[in-house]
């Protein structure tokens, strides 16, 4: 008895896990490994506005979490790890856009969270500016043979 008790637990853990299963990807912008400036994710600021971020930045990448519940729990912990993936790349906030799509809602994962990681300008440091450089040249000659 004790067997199928911790049978059908394990089974609905397993389904539960399951149903939560999102797709990721990444899309970068810029070079990856810039300086880490922002070391507590709680205070990162998640902008949804352009027009709220006071002072120049640009993109470095947009992160994208897909097929998610409408649930709201869910919901937070994504931004969370979204927060965690922008500062390991460097960046200082996020703009948070979130899309719902009618035909993943019969699975019941219409949610697409996108997220683009900011860099401020004033945080380049010296490091980071010879990583932007080397990347626009690859970028440029990535170009250049198309």
């Amino acid at each position: 008895m004790k067997k199928l008790i911790l049978s059908v637990f394990a089974l609905c853990v397993l389904c539960a896990c399951a149903g939560i299963i999102t797709n990721t990807d990444y899309i970068p912008m810029g070079p990856d490994g810039l300086t880490v400036q922002v070391t507590d994710i709680s205070k990162m600021p998640v902008f949804t506005y352009l027009k709220d971020i006071k002072e120049p930045w640009a993109p470095i990448g947009m992160y994208r979490v897909k097929a998610l519940p409408d649930d709201d729990s869910v919901l937070k912990a994504e931004i969370l790890r979204i927060k965690k993936a922008a500062a390991a790349k460097g960046a200082n906030a996020i703009i948070l856009n979130q899309f719902y799509d009618d035909a993943a809602a019969e699975d019941g994962h219409p949610i697409t969270l996108a997220a683009y990681f900011v860099k401020y300008a004033k945080d380049i440091t010296e490091e980071d500016k010879a990583k932007i450089r080397e990347y626009a040249e690859i970028e440029r000659l990535k170009n250049a043979s198309n």
